[in-house]
C-alpha cells in the first residue's frame, strides 16, 4: 500500500530482522548523509524490520529513527544514563527506551539485541561500534552480518586501514572481510537481508 512517500507502508513479517544501526548524533556537513538515513529508516519499516539504535533524536540518529517509526518499524533506543540526562530535551520518536549505566553496557545491549548491523557515517562512537563488530566477526564470536553504507566515500579510509592491517601481517591472510560495503540505502538493506539468509521477494 502506498503512503505518498514512494516507500509504501509496513506490513507485518515474522521474519523481520532486528537491525542495529550505528550512526552519528550530528548530521555532518553533507545533506546526503541525512537523506540516506531517512531512506534507511523508511526501508526498515516497509520491509518489516525492527530498528535498534542509540536513542538520539537529533543528527543522523534522529533521521533514521523518525523515518523508521513513521513507516511502521518498532524502534528500540539504547542510551547510557549520562547521555540521557544531557539529551533529555531532544525530541525522539516513540520507542522502547533502554537506559544503561555506561557506554560499555549500551554497546553490549545493542550487540545482544541485533540480528544484523548497518553503519552510516558517524563519529567516534560509531567507529568504536563498527570496529567492535569487525573484531567479533573476525574472532568468530557470534558473528553477524555488518554492512557499511558508504555515503560520499565515508568508509574508504577505514577500508584502507583494515586492508593495511591484513597486508602487514596482523591478521590471517586468508581471513575474509568481516563486512560488506553498500553504495546506497536500498543496496544496504538488501545486503543485510541476503547476508542474514532472510531475503525474499517483497
Amino acid at each position: 500500500m502506498a503512503d505518498g512517500t514512494g516507500f509504501g507502508t509496513a506490513t507485518a513479517h515474522s521474519a523481520g530482522l532486528s537491525v542495529a544501526v550505528f550512526c552519528g548524533a550530528r548530521p555532518g556537513h553533507s545533506p546526503r548523509v541525512v537523506e540516506c538515513a531517512e531512506e534507511v529508516g523508511a526501508l526498515l519499516g516497509v520491509r518489516g524490520h525492527r530498528l535498534v539504535y542509540g536513542a538520539g533524536g537529533v543528527g543522523v540518529m534522529g533521521a533514521v529513527a523518525r523515518a523508521a517509526q513513521r513507516h511502521g518499524a518498532l524502534v528500540t533506543g539504547v542510551i547510557p544514563r549520562f547521555l540521557r540526562e544531557l539529551e533529555r530535551d531532544d525530541v525522539a520518536p516513540e520507542q522502547e527506551l533502554l537506559v544503561t549505566n555506561d557506554m560499555f553496557e549500551r554497546k553490549r545491549v545493542m550487540l545482544e539485541r541485533a540480528d544484523v548491523f548497518l553503519a552510516l557515517p558517524g563519529g567516534y562512537g560509531t567507529l568504536d561500534e563498527v570496529i567492535e563488530v569487525v573484531s567479533l566477526n573476525y574472532l568468530g564470536q557470534r558473528p553477524r552480518p555488518l554492512v557499511l553504507l558508504d555515503v560520499d566515500d565515508f568508509w574508504a579510509p577505514l577500508s584502507r586501514t583494515l586492508a593495511a592491517v591484513q597486508h602487514r601481517g596482523f591478521i590471517r591472510d586468508f581471513a575474509p572481510a568481516p563486512f560488506e560495503i553498500a553504495g546506497d540505502p536500498a543496496a544496504a538493506i538488501a545486503a543485510v537481508e541476503k547476508m542474514s539468509g532472510r531475503c525474499d521477494e517483497r
